[in-house]
């Protein structure tokens, strides 16, 4: 410890090189930072919704644009505040040593950005699960990345927390994915009956990305009582219409199933 306090102290008082004019520099650089990531961040969003096919890089090259832009500010900040050599690099050991006693959750956030950024597990507009959270990535910054769930509840994940957690990514920075919608079904409807029905209901649905195979599956299962279990799989065209693909899909089978009377005989409870 001794020596650490030679470096903040005795060999440097951040105090004594401070100027108005580099104050003043510094706050006008952060401003204009500030002002240039948000124009950008307007842009590159008109950008994307203009072009589908290049969402997803747009998406992608957002963060790293606002991040690099950030950290090249903040190094011009320290240019004007510690104008000589030995100053700077006395100043980032002085801040390197608060950080290290005073702020290790904000360290290890930083640092979980930086490899969010680098490993590239998600990127802006993918559907991901982390922990228990699942939505659409809408922000990733060096300290916290925020997702948006499908009930339009945001979630904010520090960063350090994606380092520890399996991070499940629906599409991986491509627009379809896959979309699993169970129903459950009495326990003595005809299996073949249900997955006929799962079927049709998927391909009718105008958010199905038909290149993409339908597997239609039955399961016998119990819950409280027995039931059979209808989980259609299939891929949606574009992620963000994932419930409504869902809500679709059951809609469509339900009235189906309830025609052939197959719900009609079901009784919760009995």
């Amino acid at each position: 410890m001794q020596p650490a306090f030679l470096i903040v102290s005795g060999g440097f008082d951040f105090f004594t090189v401070l100027t108005f004019g580099s104050v003043a520099g510094a706050i006008i650089v952060l401003a204009l930072a500030w002002l240039a990531i948000r124009w950008l961040t307007l842009w590159l969003d008109s950008l994307s919704a203009r072009s589908t096919q290049a969402r997803f890089f747009i998406n992608w090259l957002q963060p790293v644009v606002r991040i690099t832009l950030w950290f090249v500010a903040i190094l011009l900040c320290f240019q004007l505040l510690a104008p000589s050599r030995d100053t700077f690099f006395a100043g980032v050991a002085s801040i390197g040593i608060a950080l290290g006693l005073g702020a290790q959750d904000l360290v290890k956030n930083l640092i979980g950005g930086l490899v969010v950024l680098a490993d590239r597990p998600f990127q802006l507009g993918d559907r991901v699960k982390i922990g228990n959270a699942y939505g659409e990535i809408d922000h990733i910054g060096l300290r916290s990345t925020k997702l948006t769930t499908p009930d339009d509840t945001r979630v904010t994940i520090p960063n350090a927390m994606i380092l520890s957690e399996q991070v499940y990514n629906s599409n991986s920075g491509v627009p379809d994915c896959q979309v699993v919608t169970d129903l459950f079904l009495p326990p003595d409807s005809d299996p073949d009956v249900a997955a006929h029905v799962g079927r049709e209901a998927a391909f009718c649905s105008p958010f199905l990305l038909a290149r993409k195979p339908v597997v239609v599956l039955t399961q016998q299962g119990f819950d409280q009582g027995p039931y059979l279990r209808l989980r259609i799989k299939c891929y949606v065209h574009d992620h963000r219409y994932e419930p409504r693909i869902q809500s679709d899909i059951t809609a469509r089978a339900s009235r189906e199933l309830l025609r052939l009377g197959v719900l009609q005989r079901w009784v919760p409870g009995h």
